[in-house]
């Protein structure tokens, strides 16, 4: 299973943090001794940190810089990403 010491900074990531979350579309911007600082993209931008050995339930997959801008797109924001069934639905 990945932890969040997994993540290379400057990265997009399409992670699920636990079986009941949403896949969120993240991003490494600052790594401590201990620690990460994420930023969020979807549904808004949002900031937090997380231990470097906490697991990700589920890191759903790495994303290029332009696949992450077309995800942040007005027309992606209006709705959280979902996983249903093991699939990626982008609406």
């Amino acid at each position: 299973m990945a932890s969040f010491g997994d993540l290379k900074p400057n990265t997009y990531y399409l992670i699920q943090v636990d079986a009941e979350s949403d896949i969120e579309l993240v991003s490494v911007i600052l790594q401590t001794k201990e620690t990460v600082l994420l930023r969020s993209f979807l549904p808004a931008a949002e900031d937090f940190f997380k231990y470097l050995d906490e697991p990700i339930f589920k890191l759903v997959e790495e994303v290029d810089e332009e696949t992450a801008q077309q995800l942040e797109a007005p027309g992606h924001r209006r709705r959280i990403l979902r996983g249903r069934g093991g699939r990626l639905e982008i609406p």
